[in-house]
Parts: C-alpha cells; structure tokens; sequence
C-alpha cells in the first residue's frame, strides 16, 4: 500500500534532507508527493532549467525506501513569468485582473499560458519519464481551483464551444429558452458571459460551468497523454477539493488519470461521503492530501484523530494516503497551517502516531489492498444538477445538492451499511437501493437509467427538488418531477419554502407512528399512481402528502417532498434499507463506525471509535484481529482507535 507524504526540498536546506529521508523511512513511509509549486526553482529564469537538486532528492529518498510521487507545476507560475506575461492572468467575474501574489491565477484559455504551461510540464514529464526512483505522477493540484475566468480570450473559446455544441444560434436560443427579458440569438457573437451581478440566465449559467470544467479536463488530459506515451507504466493522479467543490465535474477529470485521488480535510469536511464520491464508479481512491492539522484556521485536536481519520479514508476504498504535509513551512501564506512537524521540524505527537500507522500499513497493508468496498447502496448527483440548482435558486444556499446528499450519507453511516457515490448516468444495475438527492436537472440519460433499475427491482429514492429542469436548465412544460412522473407517480402542483418546521404523521406502514417533523422545502403533491407515506399533520397542508411510494414493475420508487432532518431522515433511511433488504453490518453503540473491505478469500471489518472512552462491540461470529491474530467475538476498542477484524471465506 501507498504510505506518504507531500515533501517539498525546495524549502529546506540540503543538509537537512537526510534527517528527513531518515526519520521518513523510520516512520514508515514509501512514498513523497512533490514538485507542484516548484516552477520556480525548476526554471528560475526562462529557459534555464536546473534539475538537479530535485534528482538529488529524488535520490536520497529512494536511498532510504522511499519512492516519489511527481507533480506538475504550470499552475503556479513564478514572478518572472507574470512579469512578462501579465496577459496570462485570469479575470474575475466582476471584471478584474486577478492579483498576481497568490497562486492558480491563470487564464487556461489563454495561448500564452497553454504554450508556457505545457512547455515547463512536458520538460518535467521528459526527465523523469525513465527513473524508476518517480512511481507515479500527480498531474498539478487542485486543478480548476481559482482558474475561473471571465476574460475576452475565455469569451471566445466559450462561443467557439457554443458553436460545436448547438451548431445554430437558433438552436441554442430553443434549448435555452427565448425572450425572457429579450435574450435571444440570431447571431453566437452575441452571446454573453454570465452575467457579474450574482443574477444570471439560468442556462447561460449552467452551459459556461460546463465549458469551465471541460476547460480544466483538457488541461488534465494533454498532460495525461503524455505521461502515459513516455512513461506507461507509471500510474497518473490527481487532487480533487472533495466534493465540495464544484468547478470541475470530478468524473469527467477521472478519465484523465488511472486511480482518482482528493484532498480530505475531516475537521472542515465532517461527513464520509466525498470518500464514497471520489471513489465512484471505479471502486478504488486514492487520498492525496490528508489531514495532519489546520494551525489556526479550525479548533485543535488531540492525540489519536490523524491517525483515526487516515485509517477511516482506508476503509472507505483508498489504495494509499498521502498525508499534507511533512513539515510547517517557515514562510509564506500557510506558514501557520498545515504540516506533520512544526517549523523547528523535530519530532513530535502527529510524527508518533504516523509512525504507529506505518507499522501497522507495513504488516497488513498487503492484505488490505487485495480487497475492495462493495456496496449494495448508491447515491448519485450530478454537477449538472449543482450547477443549475445553484443558478435557478438565487440566494437559496441551503438548497445545495451536496448538502441534501451529505445529510443522507450521514444517516446511511448510522447504520453502518456501506455506499458507493457516483453520477447517476453511471452503471446502477448492481444496486437495490438508490438514493437520488436534489436531482434537479434531468437529462433522458439520467430518467431512463433510474427507469431501468426501478424496473429491475431496485428502491429508487427521490428528494425534492427533483427534475425541475431538464439539461438545458429550462423547466419541463410538464409538473415536477419532468421525466420522472411515471417513476414517482405523484405531480408536483406547487412548491416553496415551509415559514416553520412542520410535523408529519405516518400515513402507511414503515415510517413510524411519530415521524417527525419537515423543514425548508415542501411541495404540494398530487397524487396519481403513488400512495402517501408520510403527511402533514396541522396548518393548510393537514392530511396532504409529504414522503410517497410507487409501485413500478417489482421495483419502488419513495419521492421526499420535504426536507428531513434527525430522527426523520434516520426513519426514512431505516425503511429504505429495510425495502431494499439491506442489513446493518453491525450494530453498534454510538459513535463507533463499521466499515467493511472484501475479496473473494476474506472480510475486513474496520471498527472504529471516535469517543473518548472505551467502546465494545459483540461480532456475529468469531473474527481474527489482523494485528495481534487473536481470536474474538466481543470486541473492546480503546478511545479515538480501531480495531480491524478479518474473517477468512472458506
């Protein structure tokens, strides 16, 4: 298994570096990321460039186990490239040249940019391609973050994108909707960027994300390309922001790499589900950045979390961990956040508890990468849907789609069933239960595979607001959810926002006899081919429906036409999982999580405790500890640990 660590030898003295190398292989590690912020002492002036100082890092590392992981730099440009290019910068949507001191603002599009980028990159990639000392490649970081542009140059290549995707002007103005506030095209010329007021066409809105994040998978892919042509059998990745971004769709730029990577950063992203999410249809992540501290910016944690949490992305799916970073650097604008070792760079509580983890990695990490996660639940969203719910409900941030799906996930977790997280044009056909959240816009794709697998006898699992606008972001002539009404069975008459929660009572059978309460978003059901669930209890909405269920073929379809929160969304989710014949996989006491990796010979089960007292938990059977080979069939797990439990097929 990956064991590693972002490095940069560029910060430090030379002679440090082997007391770092040392201390590395000492802890464990086999693994470095480095290289992405090294423009600068790459190619200090244009066209000279030096190196020779990374070969010898490169070197001393190996020396010591520990291979490397190597980044490309375009999108960090050093101060003499802006100098004599300024015109690469990229513009703001507010129609300002973006500031030249911090890192990421370049214009993609920009031909400049494209011709230095892929010059630095190709002359990275060239001289690394043939040392075994470099395993894999890492294609920049973060990409698409802060590339946003609004420029004349972006201007053009949207259009010229126009031009390719809807051929006619007249096209586009269908698709999109004509005549609202006079927005019609007889010309592609005349086409706007979205507009720098907050308040944009709504397809005009969603088709310019799009052509963003295409913008940011062409970057990815020439780079892709080339790793793969020189060097083959070098593996490629990259760093994506969690799904709480949202600038780039994640499986779009997946097909630009060999194993799909993120950053996880569990103090400012709580929930599990951009694990599942990244790890998508592929089935396997890897974790690119891993949280070892924050500094200032979120609350301290104590002695056990960095660990616990690396060891909770294993269980989720990752291949590898690659923690950020070794150590603190002494200057520059994260001089106070992130690092393993403080700025003296001695030896400290988070560099004991990698080391730990590296023992452990080293005696069972074979093991554990010959299995996998395999999920009986999906949940899907699309970037479509984020992209045109963002747009179509202007100053609604509560009504993101990631916010509805973390929500449920969470739930999910509760349980301790595993989840696979993907697009919902995907393969769906191995799962019972799909959950769709905030599936906002629905294309034809989308309706006939939710179709397929409902028929198939799947648990389909909508959530308002559903199929509100098809692909063009335009509102179907028909009621809510569009393409979705033989599915769901119900038509949506109307919808708005609940001034005060409202309590729900169950209508039949499964949700419970005190069901809670709604918040937020309600509609107005009809029912057609549905029964209710769950209704109002009081006000004008008394007796009307709130959670329905539809027969379709030998598959169910639930429509959520609320919001659910608590002990709601936890009954919902227990009916879910109950139609769906989805077990638990073990009942545990709160706070302490089960996840589950497998192959054909063996079952892992991580159990993990995140209280701060000791936590037991009884098995269905007797298991083999994979670190201690003892036998169990209760389990005690000592505070802010795991214990990981193996159980061999016969």
């Amino acid at each position: 298994m990956y064991f590693g660590i972002a490095y940069y030898p560029e910060h430090w003295p030379e002679e440090r570096w082997p007391i770092d190398a040392r201390m590395m292989q000492e802890a464990g590690l086999n693994g470095v990321r480095m290289g992405e912020f090294a423009w600068s002492a790459i190619e200090p002036v244009e066209g000279e460039y030096h190196f020779e100082w990374m070969d010898r890092a490169v070197a001393l590392l190996a020396e010591h186990g520990v291979k490397t992981m190597m980044c490309t730099p375009s999108r960090t440009p050093p101060p003499w490239v802006l100098e004599k290019h300024p015109e690469i910068l990229n513009t703001t949507a507010d129609g300002r040249l973006a500031n030249a001191g911090h890192r990421y603002t370049v214009c993609q599009n920009n031909p400049r940019f494209i011709e230095l980028s892929r010059r630095i990159d190709r002359a990275v990639i060239e001289h690394y391609a043939h040392n075994d000392a470099v395993i894999a490649w890492h294609i920049d970081n973060e990409i698409g973050a802060g590339n946003a542009c609004w420029c004349d140059t972006c201007r053009a290549a949207f259009l010229d994108y126009l031009r390719a995707k809807y051929e006619t002007p007249q096209r586009l103005t269908e698709c999109w909707g004509p005549h609202f506030w006079s927005f019609a095209f007889s010309d592609f010329q005349d086409v706007p960027l979205p507009a720098r007021g907050g308040h944009p066409h709504p397809g005009l809105a969603l088709e310019y994300a799009r052509f963003q994040s295409k913008v940011n998978v062409d970057f990815a892919q020439w780079r892709y390309e080339l790793m793969k042509r020189l060097s083959p059998a070098k593996w490629v990745t990259t760093n994506f922001q969690t799904s709480n971004a949202s600038h780039t769709d994640i499986f779009d730029l997946g097909r630009a790499t060999d194993v799909y990577g993120t950053n996880f950063y569990p103090p400012r992203v709580r929930n599990e589900f951009p694990l599942d999410y990244c790890r998508g249809a592929r089935g396997a992540l890897i974790i690119l950045e891993q949280m070892t501290r924050l500094g200032q910016t979120i609350p301290a944690y104590g002695p056990g979390w960095m660990r616990l949490w690396a060891w909770r992305s294993i269980a989720h799916g990752a291949r590898g961990i690659d923690f950020f970073r070794w150590r603190v650097c002494r200057w520059g604008q994260e001089m106070q956040r992130d690092g393993l070792l403080q700025h003296d760079g001695r030896p400290n509580r988070r560099y004991n508890e990698l080391a730990r983890m590296g023992k452990e990695i080293a005696q069972v990490g074979e093991l554990i990468d010959s299995t996998r996660v395999e999920a009986r639940i999906a949940i899907v969203m699309s970037y479509e849907s984020r992209w045109a719910l963002n747009a179509g409900m202007v100053g609604e941030p509560d009504m993101r789609v990631e916010a509805e799906a973390y929500r449920i996930h969470d739930a999910l977790m509760e349980r301790n069933v595993m989840v696979d997280a993907m697009d919902p044009r995907e393969d769906l056909s191995k799962y019972s239960l799909i959950i769709a959240p905030r599936l906002y816009c629905v294309d034809g794709r989308i309706a006939a595979n939710l179709r397929q697998c409902a028929a198939a006898g799947a648990i389909v699992c909508l959530t308002a607001p559903t199929g509100l606008v098809d692909e063009y972001n335009k509102a179907f002539d028909t009621p809510p959810p569009g393409r979705l009404l033989d599915l769901a069975g119900i038509e949506v008459e109307d919808y708005g926002r609940l001034p005060a929660p409202e309590p729900l009572r169950e209508a039949s059978g499964g949700l419970g006899k005190d069901f809670g309460e709604a918040t937020g978003w309600a509609e107005e059901i009809r029912l057609t081919t549905a029964r209710a669930l769950a209704v109002f209890s009081r006000g004008w909405r008394r007796g009307a429906p709130a959670v329905t269920i539809n027969d379709f073929g030998p598959g169910k379809v639930l429509h959520v036409g609320v919001t659910l929160e608590r002990d709601s969304l936890r009954a919902l989710v227990r009916l879910l999982c109950k139609l769906a014949k989805v077990p638990r996989l073990l009942k545990t006491p709160e706070g302490v999580r089960v996840c589950e990796r497998r192959n054909d010979d063996a079952r892992l089960l991580f159990l993990m405790n995140f209280n701060e007292q000791v936590e037991t938990v009884q098995l269905d059977g007797e298991w083999e500890d994979a670190f201690s080979g003892k036998k169990r069939r209760t389990v005690p797990i000592p505070p802010l640990d795991l214990r990981l439990m193996c159980s061999r097929m016969v």
